[in-house]
């Protein structure tokens, strides 16, 4: 046998001859001990040997004292499950996907390197709503999302309420001159147009029994009016057809020096605000 062969062996005789001594110790087995007669000091050896195991809960505690253990050797097989649960390694969490896929968004934006001062900011400003579930915080936390960014998205949920309880925005377009009639007959009416909602009203510059409002989804088309001038072609003109009832037409009341800008603006809140309305092609 060669000299490494001679040191394995006696390696493997050694493991088997540890391994013969370990054991595991349980309630059972230290009172067993206790009333064959084993000293205090046998059981203490037995208890902080790291080759054995130790099989007891803090809950058995109390049948070992009840079997008449001693406290020292009780003290021991405490200190040593504390060092057992210390030792051991916390469970790990399962990741956990959120119920607002929109959050997926926010952890890519918080990982990309933004700080999360300016990624709270823009949260703010962007008027959408979250309602975050006890999931969705598991979520942003698992992924480092920061406690500022967190607590933008929960504010957005008060925001939102804040909105609805106020009620829809109000529109207001100045300047502009409600128009009867073509040609001769032409007559005009200063005043302004307040939208709110889906909701269009005419509030009469002269007379308020002259207000009137009608409804953005009884449209049957919307168009401008059109004309040539020097610098172009100046769009002067918004006109509403409502089904099966009247037409509205309102004028810039700058349209003779070529501004529009009333008109326009009208045109561009209503194609940014119900891009499905029923435009059509303007006439001149």
């Amino acid at each position: 046998m060669t000299r490494i062969h001679r040191l394995l062996f006696t390696a493997a005789l050694l493991l088997l001859a540890a391994s013969a001594f370990a054991e595991q110790l349980d309630v059972n087995t230290i009172l067993a001990r206790q009333k064959a007669g084993a000293s205090a000091d046998a059981l203490l050896a037995a208890v902080n040997d790291p080759a054995n195991t130790l099989a007891i809960k803090a809950d058995d505690v109390t049948l070992l004292r009840s079997g008449g253990v001693p406290e020292t050797v009780i003290a021991a097989i405490q200190q040593r499950i504390a060092n057992q649960s210390a030792a051991a390694p916390a469970p790990a969490t399962a990741q956990v996907a959120p119920d607002d896929a929109r959050l997926m968004d926010v952890v890519r934006i918080a990982k990309s390197g933004i700080s999360e001062s300016l990624i709270a900011e823009q949260i703010k400003q962007s008027g959408v709503s979250y309602k975050l579930s006890m999931n969705d915080l598991l979520y942003l936390k698992q992924n480092s999302v920061q406690d500022s960014v967190i607590s933008a998205l929960l504010a957005t949920k008060e925001q939102a309420a804040k909105k609805a309880a106020a009620g829809p925005e109000e529109t207001a377009f100045n300047e502009l001159l409600l128009v009867h009639g073509w040609g001769p007959l032409r007559r005009e009416r200063p005043g302004r147009l307040l939208l709110k909602g889906e909701t269009f009203s005419w509030i009469d510059g002269t007379d308020p029994k002259e207000n009137f409002e009608f409804q953005t989804q009884g449209l049957e088309k919307v168009w401008y009016t059109c004309q040539s001038q020097t610098a172009g072609e100046v769009c002067y003109q918004i006109n509403f057809q409502i089904v099966k009832g009247p037409r509205y037409s309102f004028a810039d009341v700058s349209r003779a020096t070529g501004s529009n800008a009333t008109v326009k603006a009208v045109m561009e809140t209503l194609r940014k605000n119900f891009p499905r309305a029923p435009f059509g092609a303007s006439d001149h």
